[in-house]
């Protein structure tokens, strides 16, 4: 009878609970070290507060109302990670001249509502190492303001679409678009793209058929993204005409942002 089987599931139980439970651990203890050196309360509020939504996000499932906590945990930390993108948006970044590795299918990544091409930073170093062999190289876009139309950030797709082709000498691109940017990777390749030269799109919670979150946005395009507006009725009309190209749709019914999160999928 062999033993050590159990040990070693436990032993790997304990170590996938101490690595979710750091983070929120952390938190709590310099939060604690915060209120006792009695400086900074802001700042041992806040590090009080991320650490127990932590904890009571991981508790959810055992506890009443997990989707409610659910909710809440992304709030929290979308407040600073939006913190973190506006300050992305003030440090000058170019696009880069050449895409990232690979001499197959080239990808083209576009980033969602106030964000920035700098935020695929990690996702397309991430890429690059997976080595899917015939795709690559991998670029990004930057969409400028950020509460412009939706149709003028295709314009800009349309634009950086031109380069990679000009530069690759394919016309087989894919598109990956987060949030709003899947919304204007479809207008792009349903209204602007020349026949032929967009054979996937794949989009990543994004608002096909709008989000009631998109009432209380800011710019023309968060009133774009609000459900049943002119754009998207004209998006899913453009869709049913579209038979060439391939749309993949990755969504989540617990989106904290599309809601409903059935919105980011098109049967």
């Amino acid at each position: 009878m062999n033993v050590s089987k159990p040990d070693a599931t436990i032993g790997s139980y304990m170590k996938q609970v101490a690595k979710a439970t750091f983070p929120a651990g952390l938190l709590l203890v310099l939060a604690a070290l915060l209120t006792y050196a009695d400086v900074f309360p802001l700042g041992a509020l806040g590090c009080a507060w991320l650490g127990g939504v932590r904890f009571f996000n991981l508790a959810a499932p055992k506890l009443p109302f997990p989707r409610l906590i659910h909710w809440i945990h992304a709030l929290t930390f979308e407040i600073p990670a939006l913190l973190g993108v506006a300050v992305i948006r003030m440090i000058p970044a170019k696009e880069t001249v050449r895409g990232v590795r690979g001499n197959g299918q080239p990808i083209l990544l576009v980033h969602g509502y106030m964000n920035h091409g700098s935020v695929w930073k990690i996702p397309k170093k991430r890429l690059e190492t997976l080595g899917f062999g015939r795709f690559g190289p991998i670029y990004t876009v930057n969409l400028g303001h950020p509460f412009r139309s939706m149709r003028l950030y295709a314009e800009k797709v349309k634009e950086r679409a031109e380069q990679i082709a000009k530069e690759t000498g394919r016309n087989d691109l894919v598109l990956i678009g987060h949030s709003m940017g899947g919304v204007v990777s479809a207008l792009y390749a349903t209204q602007l793209a020349p026949p032929g030269t967009v054979t996937d799109v794949i989009t990543i919670g994004a608002p096909l058929f709008g989000t009631f979150m998109a009432h209380i946005g800011l710019g023309v395009n968060a009133r774009e993204m609000q459900p049943n507006s002119p754009l998207l009725q004209e998006l899913h009309a453009a869709l049913a005409q579209k038979k060439d190209i391939k749309f993949h749709h990755i969504g989540t019914k617990s989106d904290h942002l599309i809601v409903p999160g059935t919105s980011a999928i098109i049967p």
